[in-house]
């Protein structure tokens, strides 16, 4: 049964239940009155001493039957009018939302119902509308994950690919005896052992972001000094690369797992290494304290990247050589374990194009806790 008809049955039996009862009790009352008075005149009065017959039996009970008849035919009509009036306001709200149901089944994630009348549906349009938007996110979110996917098995085939043809061509040249010389064999040698060592290094790196990934990676948390941190892991930096430290922060104290968060600053400045379009690769980094974060800015001297590639610095196997020719620059992997561990540490990762050239990646960490404060 319908909303309106449940108004319509419950409003009205609230209505006619009380006439009947009404109507039994004047019929009650009738009934006693013609046995008391008599069946010729029911009630008399007299004013300024003359009698007058007011009603007679037969136009009394007519009387008394018609103005609870006609109140109980008001009341239906009143409460029709009344019902379509306040339904209406129902109606129209169900039928927004039974639209925007039906649009959402059809697959229309971008539909929103406009609904600005302050009653009690406009809390629910809202909610249909945030329903909507987080339905939109989630798909959006999983077609972002299923292209993931798909450049990350296009990434690992090409990627092991290129150093496994590699060895293979190699070997042959062994086998057909195309290495003749004990220096050139030693070459070749050399050769499969450096492509097999770019095997071992994607696979380890694949296999930590898979860890990564799925939250199966065990990290041992440590409260240390950031700038102290900063410092230790730079002087034992071994690659061509100079650093600068153009602000450092002490007694900031900040909770990292060591030994990933080395992982992170040095994945950071090999890709300074690798992208610089100068003859001497520099990073300069600064470390401060931005309100309840500890902020690390690695800024290098390459040329900076677009801004549609700073969108998809840290997604996985992504590389700005499009082509992925060049192995020397990478695996591709590195920035997305690194926002991977930034995560899980509960801070945050992100590259801007510096001012005057270079890129800048930002990392921020919770202060866990400050000396002097």
């Amino acid at each position: 049964m319908t909303i309106k008809k449940r108004l319509f049955i419950s409003n009205i039996l609230m209505i006619v239940i009380p006439a009947i009862v009404g109507m039994m009790s004047s019929m009650v009352f009738l009934a006693i009155a013609r046995a008391y008075y008599g069946s010729e005149v029911l009630r008399t009065f007299r004013e300024n001493r003359h009698e007058e017959r007011i009603f007679e039996v037969d136009g009394f009970e007519m009387f008394a039957v018609l103005p609870v008849a006609g109140s109980v035919l008001i009341i239906i009509f009143a409460n029709v009018f009344l019902i379509r009036f306040v339904f209406k306001k129902i109606e129209q709200p169900l039928k927004m939302l039974s639209d925007g149901v039906n649009q959402i089944r059809d697959g229309n994630l971008n539909h929103r119902i406009e609904y600005d009348t302050p009653d009690e549906f406009k809390s629910v349009c809202e909610d249909f509308n945030d329903m909507a938007a987080r339905l939109l996110d989630m798909v959006n979110a999983r077609q972002k994950d299923e292209n993931n996917r798909r450049e990350l098995i296009a990434g690992i085939s090409h990627d092991l690919r290129t150093p496994l043809t590699s060895i293979k061509a190699y070997l042959e040249g062994i086998e057909k005896g195309v290495a003749s010389t004990p220096e050139l064999q030693q070459k070749y040698f050399n050769t499969i052992k450096e492509k097999t060592n770019d095997l071992e290094y994607i696979i380890s790196q694949l296999f930590l972001f898979a860890k990564l990934d799925v939250g199966d990676f065990p990290f041992r948390l440590e409260t240390v000094d950031i700038g102290n941190e900063l410092c230790n892991f730079i002087s034992n930096y071994e690659n061509d690369l100079t650093i600068l430290i153009k602000e450092n922060t002490e007694d900031i104290f900040v909770s990292i797992d060591i030994v990933q968060f080395r992982n992170v600053i040095h994945n950071i400045l090999n890709n300074s290494v690798k992208y610089s379009n100068s003859k001497q690769a520099e990073t300069v980094i600064t470390c401060r304290a931005d309100g309840e974060n500890a902020e690390i800015i690695l800024t290098d001297n390459g040329q900076g990247v677009s801004d549609e590639m700073l969108d998809n610095l840290f997604e996985v196997f992504y590389r700005g050589d499009a082509s992925r020719n060049n192995l020397t620059k990478g695996s591709g992997l590195g920035l997305a374990i690194s926002k991977k561990i930034i995560e899980r540490l509960n801070g945050t990762i992100k590259a801007e194009n510096a001012h005057g050239g270079g890129l800048s990646i930002i990392i921020t960490l919770p202060i866990i806790m400050q000396e002097g404060k």
